[in-house]
Order: C-alpha cells, then structure tokens, then sequence
C-alpha cells in the first residue's frame, strides 16, 4: 500500500467518539456473531445509533436486508430438501384406507 493509499484511507474514515462499538468488537465479544450474520449489523446500528451518518446507516441496513434474503433462500432450499420425502396426499390416503 503507497503512502497515499493510507493517507487517503485515514482521512475518508469518519472520526468516531470514544464509546463507538466496532464490528470486530462485536464479532469477538458476542458468541456466535460473524461479518456473515445480519444479527452482527443490527447490534451495530443498535449500539451506534446515535452517530452514525444517515448514508451508513442506510448501508447497514442494506447489508442486513440482503443477509435475510440470503438466508431466506438457504432456508427455502433446506425445507425443500427435508420435505423430499415426506410422503404426499395420495399416499397418505391410500394407507389410511388399508388400515
């Protein structure tokens, strides 16, 4: 990285005030939160409300929504999965009529 490129990271990055909770401190102080689980963001937003910028915050919540809708389609795609061989109606009703 060129002394411009860090030049240029340090002053895009907004000054924060000292009670600012990072994402890496969230994923290392509260079990089971990675940089993949929506629920990581939402802490985020939930302990930095106060001072965030309108345009990040709209950025979380942006990440957060895309997190669910990953996660709605794995979930879909899993339930499909375990239904596979979940017998359907007809057979149902042709073993209820033989018992």
């Amino acid at each position: 990285m060129s002394d411009l490129d860090i030049i240029n990271s340090i002053t895009s990055e907004p000054e924060r005030p000292p009670h600012h909770v990072s994402l890496e401190e969230i994923v290392n102080s509260v079990p089971y939160m990675a940089l993949d689980n929506p629920a990581t963001y939402a802490l985020y937003l939930h302990y930095n409300s106060g001072h965030l910028q309108s345009g990040e915050v709209d950025k979380i919540n942006m990440i957060i929504e895309k997190f669910r809708r990953e996660r709605t389609r794995i979930n879909k795609a899993n339930i499909e999965y375990m239904e596979r061989d979940k017998p359907d109606d007809k057979i149902k009703k042709l073993i209820e009529e033989s018992v």
